[in-house]
């Protein structure tokens, strides 16, 4: 579990994560739908509460706060105000929760069937994100800076689609999309963001994409923009990106821009579905989730090990903050694409043909008097090197007549 500093709390508009001070679990969005109602179900369609590890590597976590009075929460491409036409109001709870400064969220609701306004607050019981009216330490909140300032105790990271997706140059591979935009550091651990122009297949009847690198250390990552991150570590510490700017509070799904990258923020995820009974749960589609087609490949590794797009194996919708290489255009469908464009095979060098003719004759002889007398050193051929010392010489000269006379 990511560790808070002491004095982590709202410090105007910005990216937070926040955590609640009972359970210690993250509020993550994950679904696009919010169900107006004062029943503590409201939330559990679209809220994923989440421990340990899990947060740092969510963009569903990152949240951006823009204010504390009539405020929404942003993330995922949606916010809080725009799904429930419900204000927020995020109130110092005068409460130092393990000695830090605490916070609760509250709205007002108008219930009809009461003919009267209640007053909510929101809470983790351990059994999700819910609303109800009394203030104990369930409702209590500490608010987390994700930014530069916070990076080496508050982060946000990625890891690699899996270890086994490493490259032969030991770089470690991943996707991202997300809405908001991210920097990365100089020295944080990804070396760059890249995406795919286009797909060839090359004479072994093999499909290649070549990664064309879009941002590198020290630059941006535009929010909703569907990437491929080459990575040096296998672990998500070793690999920070840090939230900046502004969101993109996009809407249109799967996220796709000029490049063969797609991507979207939701997938199916599990959330509890009774608040009386934790152990029961169920899994929620949110409406802008993604199905998975054959055409959308997804980062993997084949038999050998190299890295490639596959069509995904499991499940009907594609992975959350994932960007995929669409070949729809292509009118491909399950077949496996390789990272990486392999260098073409040079081609057979004969010793001692100098003019390149395919043979070896008495011109070739001429040809190297001239290179060896520096007539025409600059850029002799391989072939140039007859007798294989690494230098042109006269002995070549001599090697190479008596390879003709050989001939005769």
């Amino acid at each position: 579990m990511a560790t808070i500093g002491a004095a982590a709390q709202y410090s105007g508009p910005g990216f937070y994560r926040v955590q609640n001070a009972s359970t210690h679990s993250y509020i993550c969005i994950k679904g696009t739908k919010f169900q107006k109602s004062t029943y503590p179900d409201a939330f559990w369609s679209c809220v994923l509460m989440q421990k340990d590890s899990a947060q740092v590597t969510d963009p569903g976590s990152i949240i951006y706060i823009p204010g504390t009075e009539d405020t929404s929460l942003y993330g995922q491409g949606v916010d809080t105000y725009s799904l429930t036409k419900l204000w927020l109001n995020i109130e110092d709870a005068l409460v130092m929760e393990e000695g830090k400064p605490s916070y609760i969220a509250t709205t007002e609701y108008y219930d009809p069937q009461l003919d009267k306004t209640i007053r909510c607050i929101f809470r983790d019981r351990g059994n999700g994100f819910t609303a109800g009216t009394i203030e104990k330490t369930e409702s209590r909140w500490w608010i987390e800076p994700v930014n530069e300032e916070s990076i080496e105790f508050s982060y946000f990271g990625v890891k690699p689609t899996s270890e086994a997706i490493k490259d032969a140059d030991g770089y470690y591979w991943t996707s991202l999309c997300c809405d908001f935009p991210v920097m990365i550091p100089v020295g944080g651990g990804v070396e760059g963001a890249y995406t795919i122009e286009a797909v060839v297949q090359l004479n072994d009847g093999k499909h290649y994409a070549a990664p064309l690198k879009l941002y590198g250390q020290g630059e941006t990552v535009p929010a909703a923009t569907p990437v491929l991150l080459k990575c040096s570590s296998p672990y998500a510490s070793g690999n920070k990106l840090i939230p900046t700017g502004d969101i993109a509070n996009n809407t249109t799904f799967p996220v796709c821009n000029k490049y063969m990258l797609g991507g979207n923020y939701f997938s199916t995820f599990t959330n509890f579905a009774n608040l009386n009974d934790p152990s029961v749960t169920t899994v929620y589609t949110p409406e802008q989730a993604t199905k998975a087609e054959q055409s959308f490949l997804v980062l993997s590794v084949d038999d050998q090990g190299k890295v490639c797009f596959k069509p995904q194996e499991d499940g009907n919708y594609m992975a959350a903050n994932t960007a995929w290489l669409n070949t729809a255009s292509m009118g491909m469908a399950g077949e496996t694409v390789y990272l990486g464009i392999p260098p073409e095979p040079e081609p057979e060098v004969i010793s001692g043909d100098i003019d390149g003719d395919g043979r070896v004759s008495i011109a070739d002889v001429s040809g190297l008097i001239d290179i060896v007398l520096d007539i025409a050193k600059e850029g002799a051929p391989k072939s140039a090197d007859v007798n294989g010392d690494g230098i042109v010489n006269i002995r070549d000269v001599a090697d190479l007549i008596d390879i003709l006379v050989g001939f005769f």
